[in-house]
């Protein structure tokens, strides 16, 4: 029996992997898969639901799997070397740099623009990662000595635990598979350590990552967003009477649903208040409520929580928080099912510049993008300088969503998806095409059949 290895270092990637249906193909399969999480200990609720005679699962603390001082300052020097629209935004306006000297600022992109464009730097700086930077690891090694795995499968390119275990895989000979966890790691990190190769959502995704990280096309392949699986499957949405009325709201109103950025767009709690406002004295071209969600970033103390329990709001706090986990937040079945409905029984979806575009679209959900009130440099709203990322310009030459610099834009904007919900229809498909590469509920399957591939390709 095959043995294969996942790496989840995330919680947020046990929702995108291990529920999508990524686990559950791989067992009808009949493969034995062992799966490890970067914890202290496994919680029981974890246990309950995956562990069976062909799943095992393995805590990994974070304090084995240390990284010293000279690594970490290697990488800080590295990490960014794809200078673009995306790194430049990054160290100008991140919540990591805003406050920091202009002049510090200016130097650092400085250096990185000399350092990305010398020839030969990139494959230098993964020599140096290999040779220099083994990562030799007692607790790693006895993994593999004890489970001898026919592959490993890094849901995380650019997570320290899964780089790791590539590493010792290709000491030993191991063929691996890795994922971008996320749809904007391929521009923005220059990745320090490469699996045999790669899963990626879009074909978009897979043209930059050969480009920019150097990596054979041939050896990439393009499977969606296995997270998206869960809103094509059977008996996920509900009427949207009920799930209104579930969450205290009218199914004859309409809906328009705010979805927070929490840390990355402090302020942008604003905008959310502002629509309040506007439903409040039904200033809106037709009567509505408000679906506000927090992001799980700064759930427990957002401002937004000033909105909680007013009339036609609905303040959706409903995330599984786990202090288990190095990101706190572990989405359970229940509550992607929720979020599912939520989204498929809005009228106007509001965010800044979120993945939550992409979810709506989903839906054909008319999506407005509000790119004002969100961070602040020194008291001047820069909220539309953070739109200069790479991955968002996608979005934006799609034209799927509708753009608001103001207050008065954003009004305008919600009262022309109200009354004309099916403009941009068209568009709404074409981001579905392009950067979601498709939504139709067999992206977990694409996966397995990826790591079929390579499993053969071994024997």
């Amino acid at each position: 029996m095959k043995k294969i290895f996942i790496v989840v270092p995330e919680a947020l990637l046990i929702r995108n992997i291990l529920r999508s249906g990524v686990l559950d193909s791989l067992k009808k399969k009949g493969r034995q898969v062992v799966v490890f999480i970067l914890c202290d200990a496994i919680p029981d609720y974890i246990r309950a639901e995956f562990a069976d005679a062909n799943v095992e699962l393995v805590a990994v603390p974070d304090a084995a799997v240390p990284m010293g001082p000279v690594h970490r300052r290697f990488i800080l020097f590295t990490h960014f070397l794809n200078l673009n629209d995306t790194t430049r935004v990054y160290f100008n306006y991140s919540r990591h740099y805003i406050n920091r000297a202009r002049w510090a600022r200016a130097m650092y992109l400085a250096f990185l623009n000399i350092c990305g464009r010398l020839p030969g730097l990139k494959p230098l700086v993964r020599w140096v990662e290999q040779v220099f930077f083994t990562e030799k690891n007692k607790t790693i090694a006895g993994y593999f000595e004890a489970y001898r795995p026919d592959l490993v499968f890094s849901t995380s390119i650019t997570a320290k635990l899964d780089n790791v275990f590539l590493k010792e895989a290709r000491r030993r000979g191991v063929p691996t598979i890795s994922m971008t966890k996320s749809w904007d790691n391929a521009t923005k990190m220059y990745f320090r350590c490469v699996p045999d190769h790669f899963i990626v959502q879009d074909e978009i995704i897979r043209s930059e990552l050969a480009r920019l990280q150097q990596f054979p096309p041939e050896r990439i392949y393009v499977v969606g967003f296995p997270q998206f699986d869960w809103y094509r499957r059977p008996g996920v949405i509900k009427p949207r009477e009920e799930h209104l009325r579930g969450k205290g709201l009218d199914p004859d109103r309409a809906v328009i649903f705010f979805g927070s950025q929490g840390i990355w767009f402090k302020q942008d709690y604003q905008v959310a208040e502002q629509i309040y406002q506007w439903i409040k004295r039904d200033e809106l071209a037709k009567p509505c409520q408000l679906i506000v969600r927090p992001h799980f970033s700064n759930v427990k103390n957002t401002p937004l929580q000033k909105l909680k329990g007013l009339e036609h709001v609905s303040y959706d706090d409903s995330y599984h928080i786990s202090d288990v986990f190095v990101d706190n937040w572990d989405p359970t079945a229940a509550e992607n099912t929720d979020f599912a409905n939520t989204l498929r029984h809005s009228d106007v979806v509001v965010n800044i510049l979120s993945t939550i575009a992409l979810d709506a679209a989903c839906f054909d959900r008319p999506t407005i993008n509000a790119l004002y009130g969100g961070v602040y440099q020194n008291g001047r709203d820069v909220t539309h300088k953070m739109a200069e990322v790479v991955h968002y310009q996608w979005v934006f030459a799609t034209g799927a969503t509708l753009v608001a610099r103001s207050a008065e834009e954003l009004r305008e904007a919600i009262n022309q998806c109200l009354l004309d919900p099916q403009s941009k229809q068209a568009e709404r498909k074409l981001l579905i095409d392009r950067l979601c590469y498709k939504v139709d509920g067999k992206s977990a399957e694409r996966i397995v059949e990826v790591i079929e591939t390579v499993l053969g390709q071994k024997t």
